[in-house]
């Protein structure tokens, strides 16, 4: 008796788990169609230009964000951006912008000196090792973390033209800046900090003063 109970526990056994097969997949493509319909009732941000979506509910890759400037922004920049420098020389101006980003620990920086073009990168972490240790044991442990910003890459791209009338150069800068977060997403954007651009011309300005050699290609 107990023997022909066997086949009917086994079919009871295999219906239950088939059941919960259906349901477990049906809770999945219920939440797929709902993180679907919550991005596409998204509005995007006219700004942004996203070339990688990472999901906004469930995290199934990275992203990358490109913000563009507003007109505002735009404005803000033109009025921080050039520098003049009167009575120096094109050869010399860029030698001197060479030596300003690479006082500012930008590695390489290349010139071109038949564009008048000088450009360099630079590469910072901005938390200490110890605590990417700590995070990464305790997102092994726990699962999902909120994002931290990572570490960060910031590209210089400096131009040395002649002014419109008189002698001396112009030097115009603009610095791109890319920062990772721990979830391995990116954002970029242009540096809008008058400071930054500040500090450089200064650079600039020390370094014509040193009167460095002119840059041989």
């Amino acid at each position: 008796m107990a023997l022909s109970t066997l086949p009917h526990a086994r079919s009871k056994l295999f219906c239950y788990s088939l059941a919960n097969r259906r349901r477990f997949w049906l809770r999945v493509f219920v939440g797929v169609g709902v993180v679907a319909s919550f991005g596409a009732c998204k509005t995007p941000d006219p700004n942004q230009r996203v070339t990688g979506s990472g999901g906004t509910f469930v995290k199934y890759s990275s992203a990358q964000v490109s913000v563009d400037l507003t007109a505002t922004e735009r404005d803000a920049l033109a009025g921080m951006r050039d520098h003049s420098f009167a009575g120096a020389s094109s050869e010399r101006a860029l030698a001197a912008v060479a030596a300003a980003l690479k006082a500012s620990g930008y590695a390489p920086v290349t010139v071109d000196a038949d564009t008048a073009l000088v450009e360099g990168g630079r590469s910072e972490v901005l938390v200490p090792k110890w605590r990417e240790v700590v995070r990464g044991v305790l997102k092994s442990k726990i699962g999902s973390l909120p994002a931290k910003p990572d570490h960060q890459y910031t590209t210089a791209l400096v131009s040395v033209r002649p002014p419109v009338s008189g002698s001396g150069v112009i030097v115009r800068a603009r610095f791109d800046n890319t920062v990772w977060d721990s979830n391995g997403d990116a954002r970029s954007k242009t540096v809008l900090a008058r400071e930054d651009y500040d500090a450089f011309f200064s650079k600039v300005e020390a370094a014509l003063h040193d009167s460095p050699a002119p840059f041989r290609p």
